[in-house]
Order: structure tokens, then C-alpha cells, then sequence
């Protein structure tokens, strides 16, 4: 049975090659990427194997630490496409423990765990300077292999049990995002930082304590060996325990997976027809209302919202950290906010994913759909903006400055919407389907989807380029004449750009109906 599993899971990793070109270019620059790290980590590893053990070993333990809590926290918080669930085997009737070794085994056939294996056999030759350490590495090779697999699997399998539904997964969502931002930052601080002996000892004490956790006892028991120290051994004996543990967790985990239903999620109960009773009953009033619905209630849309005023923050706190004027950072958050703004609905379609049948088969006007979509964008984009130019004109101490501040986030918010009518219906990508994860993006949708998203931001700034100009020659002192023209090129640029862009999209929404159907299908 273990022979027919790993068979399975090498076909499934094969199949990945068998779909249709565009999936086809998403998987080859994921590998092409995951192959960049991977050969970077290997290279600075082979490169540790002439520094100083006091220098290779904090650098070796810590980074391996890291690595060993992605293969936890990845799974548990992003979700897996897990074509191995034991859920997926309940009924073939299959003893636990005998399935819970084929799923083991099969995960080692996995991408991930070739990577993890380069990695740990690189670190013997980190420490080959020393035949006992690199012994010591060689026999940690493997058990780091079991570890990191294992944590995955268990991750991958708890996550299907706790996160499968919709509350849990919003949950997390929001979790990830705000410690996204809110570490990103410290990050920066800490990569800044000028490093003396202080931060050297700080290194080597964090490695220490490190080393003797189940994170990190697999990577520093050579390093332990290398030092000179007979404890490297009690570290690989931690090791091999720690991997024990893990199986026999992973064995209750298939037993009670197999026995315990998908968590369902309480059905909400809504009265009234919401915002199908507030708008027009016309198909412009039906889409737009539609829209407004899936923007306030879907995940998907609400990480989306989420990212847009958590983008500017970022951006300030790195320019701040490297020497930014703060009065200068106060021009930022207007521009950043409507170039995400725009982007929004740049590829609205695909969110409907089947459901875009009932668009095509009523007939719906492209104009109707086009412009309807925009409804949610344009209601909360529209006064946001304008508020926050004002703000931020006071903030930077001259107020006409929100003039120019309201022609460039204007420009940049309704090129992005009329671009984004157009991209949306012509080149729509696979997303997330309804009720996943928002982080759960498609291997097929990696290629185009960073194509057209570079398109349209390269798209939404050149339109502007006039109102950025002008609005700067107001900021160097030529008067507050250049504000407000800056103001009226860049709201009619953008308005400009956004009647094509409707009128366009709307031809190519009429004309591809059924190929948007089809592509709604394959995704």
C-alpha cells in the first residue's frame, strides 16, 4: 500500500504539467522561484564551511529554527490544497496506522520536502571541516527530512479539522494580515540595526536556547559537535525523540480524522432583501447591489479592503526608518490608497466564479455589469479620498496642496477603474473559490496573474504622469495655480481613461460571454 501511495502522489505532482498553458507558466515560475531560494540557501550554507564555528552556528541554528516553524505555521494558517487528506480515504476502510505510513511516505515524494533535504544535506558540507560534526549532520539530514514532513502533514491535517469552516478561516485571515504588518517593521528595524559585539552575543545566546528546542535541535547538534562539546549528541537524541512523538501525533491525528465529519459552520439568517431592496430594480441596480453584498460579506473582498489603507503604513514606516521627512510621508497615503483603490476590481469576474452564468444567460448590457461592479469602489474610494487629501494637505502644512493631492489619487483611482473594466472581462485570472481561504491562490493563476497586474499598475501611472508633474512644481514653490491645475489634468486623464475603459469593457463583456463562462469553469 505504501508503493501504490508514493505512485499517487509522484502522479499528482506530475499531473500539474497536464493542464492548459497558462496553469502550466504559473507552476514553472513558482518552482523557478522556490528553486531561486532554495539554491541561495544551499550556496550560503556550502559558503559557512569556511567562517568560524562561532559564526556558522548561530546562523545555521537560527535560519534552520525558521525554517522548521514555516513547515508548521505555513499549512496551519495559509491552508493547502491537500490532495492527500486522510479525510479523502475514510471510506476505503484502510487500517490507520498502515495509512497513516503510505501519507507519510508519499509526503517525502513531495517538492517540499526535496527542498528541506537539499537544505539539510548542505549542512553537512557546513560542517565537513570536522569529520565528527559532519557525521553528526549526516545522521541529522534525515531526522530534520521526518521533522519538517511531519509538522507539515500535521499542520496540513489539523488545519482541515479547525479551519474548515467560514468564521474560523476569517479568523485567521485577519490574523495574518494585521501580524504581517504589524512584524514587517520590526523586521526592518532589526535588519538595520548595526550589529557589534552586543548583537553577536545576542545571536549566539538565541541559537543556544534555540538548539535545545524541538525546532532547532536537529540543526545545532553538529554545530554542538563542531564546538567541541559531547552534548551535540543529547541534541540529536532530543531530535529522534521529538520525531517519535510527531508520529505517534500524526497517527492519532489519521484515526481521528477518519471518524469525524467536516465541521459546518452556523447558518446565518438575513431578513429582507438587503441591498436588492434599497436599489433600483433594473440590471444596473441588480449587479451594483450584488456587488455591495460580496463586498461586505465575502472574505475574499474583505482582505482585499483590508490590504489597501494597511499598504500605506508599511510604505511610511520604511521610509520613515530609512530617513523620510515625516512632512514629506504625509504626501504618500493619498496616492498608495487610490492606486490600490483602482486596482480593486481589476479582476472582479473571476470572483463570481460559476455564478457568472446568470449574468451571461439574462443577457446583462456590458455597460450594466462594467459599471455596476464599480458601485462599492466608487461609494467608498470616491469621499475617502477627498477626506483623507484634505488630512493629509494639513498634515504637510498648506492646505491647497489637497488640490494636487485630489488630482493625482483621482487620476491614479479612476484609471484604475476604467482599466480595470477592461482587464477584468479580457484577462480574467483564477482566484480563490467562494468560502477558501484568500491566501489559497491557484497554481494556475501565479503566471498571468502577475502579468496583468504589472500591466494595469504600469497602465495607472502613466495617464497621471501630468498631474504627478504639475502637482510636484506646486510642492517646489511655483504657487498654488499648479495644485489646482494639477487637480483638473489628473481628474480628467482619469475620467478620460474610465469612459473608454467602461466603453471597452463592455464590448469585450458582450462579445467573450461564453469564454468568460468557460474560463469561470476551468478555474
Amino acid at each position: 500500500m505504501v508503493a501504490q501511495f508514493l505512485r499517487l502522489k509522484l502522479q499528482l505532482t506530475a499531473n500539474l504539467f497536464r493542464r492548459n498553458p497558462w496553469q502550466v507558466v504559473g507552476i514553472v515560475i513558482g518552482l523557478l522561484y522556490g528553486m531561486s531560494i532554495t539554491v541561495l540557501a544551499v550556496l550560503a550554507l556550502v559558503g559557512l564551511r569556511f567562517a568560524p564555528v562561532a559564526v556558522s552556528a548561530p546562523i545555521v541554528v537560527i535560519g534552520g529554527s525558521l525554517t522548521t516553524l514555516g513547515f508548521l505555521v505555513v499549512p496551519l494558517l495559509l491552508g493547502v490544497d491537500d490532495t492527500l487528506d486522510p479525510r479523502r480515504f475514510a471510506l476505503f476502510g484502510l487500517d490507520r496506522r498502515r495509512l497513516a505510513l503510505s501519507l507519510g511516505v508519499a509526503a517525502l515524494a513531495g517538492i517540499p520536502a526535496l527542498v528541506i533535504a537539499l537544505v539539510a544535506l548542505a549542512a553537512v558540507v557546513t560542517w565537513s571541516s570536522s569529520p565528527a560534526a559532519a557525521f553528526v549532520a549526516l545522521l541529522c539530514a534525515p531526522v530534520t527530512v521526518v521533522l519538517c514532513t511531519l509538522l507539515a502533514r500535521i499542520s496540513a491535517a489539523a488545519a482541515g479539522l479547525l479551519l474548515n469552516t467560514r468564521r474560523s478561516r476569517e479568523a485567521i485571515t485577519a490574523i495574518v494580515v494585521v501580524g504581517v504588518v504589524l512584524v514587517s517593521p520590526v523586521i526592518l528595524v532589526l535588519g538595520n540595526l548595526r550589529y557589534g559585539a552586543a548583537g553577536a552575543h545576542g545571536a549566539a545566546v538565541l541559537a543556544t536556547v534555540l538548539g535545545w528546542t524541538p525546532l532547532g535541535a536537529s540543526w545545532a547538534a553538529p554545530a554542538t559537535i563542531a564546538a567541541g562539546d559531547a552534548a551535540g549528541l543529547l541534541q540529536l537524541l532530543e531530535a529522534l525523540v521529538v520525531v517519535g512523538l510527531l508520529w505517534l501525533a500524526w497517527e492519532a491525528l489519521v484515526a481521528r480524522t477518519l471518524v469525524t465529519p467536516a465541521r459546518r459552520g452556523r447558518a446565518q439568517e438575513f431578513a429582507g432583501l438587503g441591498w436588492f431592496g434599497r436599489l433600483p430594480a433594473t440590471p444596473l441596480g441588480a449587479v451594483a447591489a450584488r456587488s455591495l453584498t460580496y463586498w461586505a460579506r465575502d472574505v475574499r473582498y474583505r482582505v482585499g479592503v483590508l490590504v489597501v489603507p494597511l499598504t500605506p503604513v508599511v510604505v511610511l514606516l520604511v521610509l520613515g526608518f530609512v530617513g523620510v521627512p515625516a512632512k514629506a510621508l504625509a504626501l504618500l497615503p493619498v496616492p498608495i490608497v487610490a492606486l490600490f483603490l483602482g486596482w480593486l476590481s481589476h479582476n472582479d469576474i473571476a470572483y463570481d466564479s460559476t455564478a457568472i452564468w446568470l449574468h451571461v444567460a439574462a443577457g446583462v448590457r456590458g455597460r450594466d455589469d462594467r459599471l455596476g461592479r464599480l458601485v462599492p469602489v466608487i461609494v467608498v474610494g470616491g469621499p475617502l479620498l477627498v477626506a483623507g487629501s484634505i488630512v493629509c494637505a494639513l498634515l504637510y502644512g498648506d492646505a491647497t496642496a489637497a488640490f494636487g493631492l485630489i488630482g493625482v489619487g483621482g487620476g491614479l483611482f479612476l484609471t484604475g477603474l476604467g482599466l480595470g473594466s477592461v482587464t477584468s472581462a479580457r484577462l480574467p485570472y483564477p482566484v480563490p473559490q467562494p468560502g477558501a481561504s484568500p491566501f489559497q491562490q491557484p497554481n494556475s493563476s501565479a503566471g498571468v496573474a502577475a502579468a496583468v497586474q504589472s500591466l494595469l499598475f504600469l497602465g495607472q501611472l502613466v495617464p497621471v504622469i501630468p498631474a504627478i508633474v504639475l502637482a510636484a512644481l506646486g510642492l517646489a514653490g511655483g504657487g498654488d495655480g499648479w495644485f489646482v491645475a494639477s487637480c483638473v489634468v489628473g481628474l480628467a486623464a482619469g475620467g478620460v481613461v474610465l469612459g473608454f475603459g467602461l466603453h471597452l469593457g463592455a464590448r469585450v463583456f458582450e462579445h467573450r460571454g461564453p469564454e468568460i463562462l468557460a474560463a469561470a469553469l476551468r478555474a
